[in-house]
């Protein structure tokens, strides 16, 4: 079953790499976003490096769009024909099927594809020896946490840790670990970081790629939050 839904993945791959190539000027068909203000704070990963305490720090990540590019996964999810009568395989609501988080979190996320940006940012707080956690509202099953763990640190070379919040919240999981930056690219990542009531955690946007098929919000600035330059890839 492995050998044949990689067999699949991979055929599929093409023909998303090839509409990749050739609308890559064009913006992503999802819900437009509002307006930035002319008041946005933007930051790069200097100005944040230089204001961030001597001390080390959490660090906190959200994964999708944020420091990797992974709409491949989820363009097979909801566009492959291998279930019955050519659907999907996951259903005509792959985002409720657990067999497509467990793919996904096992199989389809070797295509997906590092964003520049967030290497950046990892790197600068892995210079300054900062810890570096991961959460994402990706469900989670079995040892599924361990291989996105095991994937992420191997693509950023670091040691770090991965929750999965399994749709819900990250805010329990900010205060438990600590976290006192948080980068995501939707607007629910900066609410989440809001709503910690422990301590301040300082949320930072990272833009979402005009080619994720992400549909949640993505609206930079919204929040007054400060946004990451050219974050975009």
């Amino acid at each position: 079953m492995v050998h044949n839904l990689r067999s699949t993945f991979s055929s599929f791959l093409i023909t998303i790499l090839t509409f990749t190539t050739l609308h890559a000027a064009e913006p992503a068909a999802k819900t437009e976003r509002a307006a930035k203000s002319p008041e946005t704070k933007y930051v790069t990963v200097e100005t944040i490096r230089q204001s961030l305490p001597p001390a080390p720090i959490v660090a906190g990540f959200d994964i999708d769009d944020t420091v990797v590019f992974s709409s491949p996964g989820f363009y097979f999810g909801r566009h492959n024909t291998d279930g019955p009568g050519g659907k999907s395989r996951y259903g005509d609501d792959f985002l409720k099927s657990p067999q497509f988080w467990k793919d996904l979190n096992q199989y389809h996320d070797r295509y997906s594809m590092k964003k520049k940006s967030g290497d950046d940012l990892i790197q600068m707080h892995k210079g300054r020896g900062d810890t570096i956690v991961f959460i994402t509202k990706r469900p989670c099953y079995d040892d599924d946490a361990e291989v996105l763990k095991k994937w992420l640190n191997g693509m950023f070379n670091v040691r770090s840790k991965v929750y999965c919040t399994n749709e819900q919240t990250k805010t329990p999981v900010m205060t438990e670990t600590g976290v006192d930056v948080y980068y995501g690219d939707s607007d629910s990542d900066i609410e989440y970081a809001a709503a910690v009531k422990v301590k301040r955690v300082r949320a930072i946007r990272v833009e979402r790629s005009r080619l994720s098929t992400n549909e949640a919000g993505d609206n930079p600035g919204k929040f007054g939050e400060e946004v990451l330059a050219g974050s975009e890839n």
